[in-house]
């Protein structure tokens, strides 16, 4: 009998509305918040299109070679990134990470020759 009074109480309390529509984080009731939350939205769709055409101008005036070009040179960063970091967390944990001198050497001289490559990238590209 308990339950019962306790489940039709809640019924009656969820069908019944007691409280005005909590839209948008609880700003309803008398005030008006439609011409705010218009400009808002507003403002997020045009910030998206902004986004959208932004990166279809810098498409278009960029030449295919140069887009090549950035794309290696990220390619390039991300895997002396890579190398930089296992060569660090090998000296950090040796006994989990650790790697043997003919690797470390192998790692050392590709982080060089990365890195060379990298400034030749960036070279090229501050001249195109």
């Amino acid at each position: 009998m308990r339950y019962l009074l306790l489940t039709t109480i809640i019924l009656f309390g969820s069908i019944t509305p007691w409280n005005s529509a909590q839209a948008h984080f609880g700003l309803a009731g008398d005030e008006d918040i439609g011409h705010g939350m218009f400009w808002a939205y507003g403002l997020v769709l045009a910030g998206l299109a902004g986004f959208v055409f932004y990166r279809k101008w810098t498409r278009s005036t960029s030449s295919p070679e140069h887009r090549v070009l950035k794309r290696e040179l990220r390619e390039l960063q991300r895997a002396h990134t890579s190398c930089l970091t296992q060569l660090q967390n090998a000296k950090d944990y040796p006994k989990e990470c650790g790697l043997t001198d003919a690797e470390r050497r192998e790692r050392e001289q590709s982080v060089n020759l990365m890195q060379r490559q990298i400034d030749e990238a960036e070279a090229h590209l501050a001249a195109a």
